[in-house]
């Protein structure tokens, strides 16, 4: 009897783990000509196998949940996918692979994980962060096609994607929008790039996922995918600058316990650096320090998986002191002048005028396998943004202007696969509030904010379509004393955006996309609202109460061409704006208690903006690649028929790379050197600004990096502006006082174990 009772438990318990376990099987193609990657390395569950010569491979005894896959083939950039198992499954995988020899590469998204997307995605991977040792956001996409920046000094950069920045472009940290002073131009993102596991940088309609003010494009932050087995990875990084003088030290900790289905993550960063200089004086008082970090944990169990991640980020920034005169005479002068009115020596004191900027947040992430209800995943967000100013008047820790932002936001999302279609909606809520102490510049206010949104998409072997459908409203109630009295004022938007997307295959080598998308944005509370000086960006900016929602219509497409050696990514687009708002030289300067600026003011109207990203890209030889890049834009006052101010000036870049595998000692690595071509701008209107607009510049830049011999040791060595060209770039604030930055020697060392 005992012995059929164990003869019946051991049956059951085989039989449940033959249940619990399965077979995945597939085969590796050429994304571009179908052929297959015959002997392809597949890694899934701690289990290799190599592909047959018909790219065909079989992985039995699999467990259900979530894995990681990797695939290798020579000559292919590899690929590490997650996937979540449920039963026995076959797929194809497409690898780039007549195209290896490119370094990065905009693709779509389909392109690389056979998910159907019809986004055009630039994607950054973490070694390309730990590469840069960047430590901005404006750091991590440097070098992008179709990115320029407004910036504010040497310290603080916005991207810009097709001529737009700020309140037009959404920065999405995982799921949850990055919610910070975003509003002002000098208001940098509070992200700290080496904290992610890649970042995307996301053009055309699809955006709207993401939100129907997305209007130039979205920057999304994504963490890194654990590995199936357990392993503690621990990497340090060190950076040092030549200009401005200083450096930076990065801890990551990576641990994780396969038979848990735990991980864990620690970063820490922290950078310190004092005055800039350009190419023939110091820029006084630009020195800046942050100490950044996070911590990100894992669970996965079956069907589920839970995360949470906590980060900070503090941050002291100097301005500019020649960009805060005492009178109007001496601002005329500085104006005019070819110098600061203001060089000293340099130091790593960061003195008044300053900005100190804090940025906590914390979010918990649920996802979940339905085979009812598809993927779903919510997200909770909670953020906190105190931001202080500090002005030449005050004196120790008292500042002229702080601001506390609080923002809580709830996101839920469900992908549905049923064969060739998918599903995706999702609803959203926020709740801000924004407190004031010192002196006034925006109001205190309350906003809720709701969206909901659903997209279907079909997809065939040479095309893809996508339509999609987005609601959003507004409710924003603001407080501020006029007359000695709490004045009330109340806002209510709301609106609808929509679009419709694909992508066709002509033949193996070309592919075109085009998308059809309307937007809507509400004012932001800077644009309403802003009431004298703006300490950052060194100018009186002055809202208007009576603006109304902006309506943006938008055309876009692309032509990608990948054949051997050759690669042409052409990207244009037009966008057609009703009742656009945006910040206008007022033609004058005023004096105030806290010295004399120029003024601005936020106006509306309709425009239109037009131009195309192209990016050309032909492999010299096996190891030669030479790279040509070119950004237009062009943007137009149709209301009033006059040019709209801060607008990118044309851009064009050269750029020749060298790969080796092994040079002196050094393996895998990369020398590359490049021209940058800035034209000046001359579409601005005669009289309109405070200057006259600079003249066009060219920058050299070099750099030389690779892994010590079998060392875990790696490095960077790179020259920018090689040859210390003085110049002054149209979209850096502090134009108005100073050139930009002269020659900077930097090197970047990482050492993994």
């Amino acid at each position: 009897m005992m012995r059929n009772l164990i003869a019946l438990l051991v049956l059951f318990s085989i039989s449940k783990l033959a249940f619990t376990q399965v077979t995945i099987s597939g085969v590796v193609l050429d994304s571009a000509t179908q052929s297959a990657l015959g002997e392809s390395v597949i890694h899934l569950a701690n289990r290799n196998v190599i592909a047959d010569k018909n790219g065909g491979f079989s992985l039995s005894g699999i467990a259900l949940g979530n894995h990681v896959l990797l695939v290798n083939h020579i000559g292919c950039k590899s690929l590490a996918k997650a996937i979540k198992v449920t039963k026995d499954t076959f797929i194809k995988i497409y690898l780039s692979h007549h195209i290896h020899a490119f370094n990065e590469v905009i693709a779509y998204g389909h392109e690389h994980n056979h998910e159907p997307d019809v986004r055009l995605v630039e994607r950054i991977s973490a070694k390309r962060l730990e590469k840069l040792a960047a430590v901005s956001l404006g750091e991590a996409l440097q070098n992008i096609n179709g990115i320029s920046f407004l910036r504010t000094g040497n310290s603080i950069a916005k991207p810009i994607i097709n001529g737009m920045h700020s309140n037009r472009i959404s920065v999405i940290n995982d799921d949850s929008k990055q919610e910070g002073q975003q509003w002002g131009t000098e208001h940098a993102p509070e992200i700290d790039p080496l904290s992610a596991g890649s970042i995307e940088v996301i053009k055309g309609a699809s955006t709207l996922r993401y939100g129907g003010d997305a209007m130039g494009g979205v920057i999304r932050i994504l963490s890194a995918e654990f590995n199936d087995s357990s392993y503690t990875k621990i990497s340090l990084l060190a950076k040092g600058e030549a200009n401005p003088n200083g450096g930076q030290v990065g801890l990551k900790i990576e641990n994780h316990d396969s038979n848990l289905g735990y991980g864990h993550r620690l970063v820490i960063n922290g950078k310190r650096h004092g005055d800039a200089s350009a190419a023939n004086y110091v820029l006084s008082n630009t020195g800046y320090g942050q100490l950044s970090g996070s911590y990100f944990g894992q669970w996965t169990r079956d069907k589920m998986k839970l995360s949470a991640t906590a980060s900070a980020f503090v941050q002291r920034l100097g301005i500019l002191s020649s960009a805060h005169i005492g009178n109007l005479t001496d601002l005329n002068r500085a104006l005019e002048s070819e110098v600061p009115l203001i060089t000293q020596p340099f130091t790593f004191e960061i003195n008044r005028p300053s900005q100190l900027i804090q940025h906590y947040s914390g979010k918990f992430k649920y996802e979940f396998i339905s085979e009812q209800f598809g993927d779903i995943t919510a997200t909770y967000t909670l953020q906190h943004n105190h931001r202080q100013e500090f002005d030449n008047h005050g004196r120790g820790n008292t500042s002229a202007l702080d601001l506390i932002l609080e923002t809580q936001q709830l996101n839920l999302l469900v992908n549905k696969h049923l064969n060739s279609f998918r599903w995706q909606y999702g609803v959203m809520g926020e709740r801000q509030t924004n407190i004031y102490q010192d002196r006034y510049f925006i109001p205190n206010y309350l906003r809720y904010k709701g969206g909901a949104f659903a997209i279907a998409t079909i997809e065939e072997q040479d095309y893809l379509l996508e339509a999609g459908v987005r609601y959003d409203f507004q409710n924003t109630n603001t407080y501020r004393v006029e007359n000695k009295e709490v004045t009330n004022d109340e806002f209510n938007f709301q609106g609808a955006s929509a679009n419709i997307s694909g992508w066709a295959r002509i033949n193996e080598d070309l592919r075109i996309h085009g998308s059809l998308a309307t937007r809507f944005r509400s004012p932001d509370i800077n644009e309403l609202f802003s009431d004298g000086l703006h300490h950052g960006s060194a100018a009186l900016e002055f809202g208007d109460m009576s603006l109304e929602q902006e309506r943006s219509y938008s055309i876009s497409s692309a032509i990608n061409y990948n054949h051997n050696r050759l690669r042409i990514q052409i990207e244009p687009y037009f966008h057609y704006f009703n009742n656009y708002i945006y910040l206008q030289p007022g033609g004058e300067t005023q004096l105030t208690i806290r010295g004399a600026f120029p003024v601005f003011n936020y106006v509306q109207t309709d425009a239109t903006y037009t131009g195309t990203d192209i990016d050309l890209r032909y492999r010299l030889g096996s190891n030669w690649t030479l790279q040509s890049t070119t950004a237009l834009v062009y943007a137009k006052d149709v209301r009033n028929n006059k040019y709209i101010f801060g607008i990118p000036a044309q851009q064009t870049g050269l750029k020749l790379s060298y790969l080796f595998a092994e040079f002196l000692g050094i393996q895998n690595g990369t020398w590359t050197i490049g021209s940058d071509y800035t034209a000046r701008q001359n579409r601005v209107e005669l009289g309109e600004d405070f200057t006259e607009t600079p003249d066009q510049y060219i920058l050299i830049n070099t750099a030389f990096g690779g892994k010590y011999g079998n060392t875990p040791l790696s490095f960077n060595f790179g020259i920018n502006n090689l040859l210390n060209t003085s110049y002054r770039d149209y979209m850096n604030r502090y134009r108005y006082f100073a050139n930009d930055l002269g020659i900077n020697i930097h090197l970047t060392i990482n050492y993994n174990f």
